[in-house]
């Protein structure tokens, strides 16, 4: 009898503690996320898997786009409610210039990913910059995105656009590398760990783009506008929580390496703690996910040369709200 009690008492403990966790799901609030792969996912990925986003009330999970275009479709349409992107698209679509227009179009950043972290890969062919003379190079869209930072890279070795190459629009990082790959293009701007992984298959690496272009805004989060001022609660708690997972990305070497290591296949720990020193480091995550006010300066400054729309430089405010941040950081 008594044997009995136990096994009564513990099945009511876990049934108990099973409802406490439904309730609790329950009260979270769902919030879907979509970025492009890689690395830079980092502290979202934390911010997932150490449960800080649960800390907030918030359920978030997270999705991978096959592009730009697909990827703006689907926070247009209400799929998704943050996004990881490129700053350049959020400046493309606002002044219309993306795959696709909008004329409710209300995007804004409102945190930094990262400042530039990717690599110019090209095919084992390709030994240098010359080498893609008369050949193909691959971006996500033409005018947006990180096809100006590669106009510019080219350039800057004397490689003019609509002159010594071709380019052709494929999408995001995988279908890049799909198209390396299948050599229907020989030149890509492509991000961390892809680039590292593809050199070891033995496609050069021939300049890391952060270098090359200095001070850049890369990857930023972003939500719509009308969204953010309807739901205001749920903003203030993603934006507390992913100011702080980048904050502890940079505090916890071990620990954040061990959360690559769950996400990220076929790299050794060798290799994973380097790439957790290459996102650190000079171009990677952006500290307190800081947009770089100046690095947002280099993007438009490239759009006004190698977009659509050329002349004077916009001002940063049409595309950034930092209001969010400020709240976060002063507990307003």
């Amino acid at each position: 009898m008594k044997h009995m009690i136990v096994a009564f008492s513990a099945l009511g403990l876990l049934s108990a503690q099973a409802n406490l966790a439904q309730a609790q799901s329950q009260t979270l609030t769902p919030i879907r996320m979509i970025s492009f792969g890689g690395a830079t996912n980092l502290p979202a990925w934390a911010a997932v898997d150490k449960g800080f986003f649960e800390k907030e009330g918030l359920k978030v999970t997270i999705d991978q786009t096959a592009g730009s275009a697909e990827q703006f479709r689907d926070i247009m349409s209400g799929k998704y409610e943050f996004a990881s992107t490129a700053f350049d698209n959020i400046v493309a679509y606002t002044e219309g210039q993306g795959a696709a227009k909008y004329d409710d179009f209300d995007v804004a950043a409102i945190l930094g990913v990262h400042s530039g972290l990717n690599s110019v890969l090209a095919r084992p062919e390709i030994k240098s910059f010359d080498d893609i003379k008369g050949k193909t190079i691959s971006v996500d869209a033409l005018t947006s995105g990180y096809a100006t930072v590669l106009y510019q890279i080219l350039q800057n070795k004397g490689i003019a656009k609509d002159r010594d190459y071709k380019i052709i629009s494929v999408g995001g990082t995988d279908a890049r590398l799909k198209s390396l790959k299948e050599n229907t293009s020989q030149m890509a701007i492509i991000s961390s760990p892809q680039d590292l992984q593809s050199q070891r298959e033995g496609f050069n690496i021939l300049a890391e783009a952060s270098v090359e272009v200095g001070a850049y805004q890369g990857s930023a989060y972003a939500v719509r506008k009308s969204w953010a001022k309807a739901h205001d609660k749920e903003i203030m708690a993603l934006t507390r929580t992913i100011i702080a997972a980048h904050e502890w990305v940079f505090a916890n070497k071990q620990a954040a390496v061990e959360v690559l290591k769950a996400r990220t296949k076929g790299m050794s720990d060798a290799e994973l703690s380097s790439l957790y020193d290459r996102l650190i480091g000079p171009g990677g995550l952006n500290k307190s996910a800081a947009i770089n006010v100046e690095g947002v300066g280099t993007v438009l400054k490239l759009r006004s040369v190698y977009g659509e729309q050329k002349g004077p430089v916009p001002p940063a405010s049409r595309y950034i709200e930092l209001s969010y941040a400020e709240r976060a950081k002063t507990g307003k």
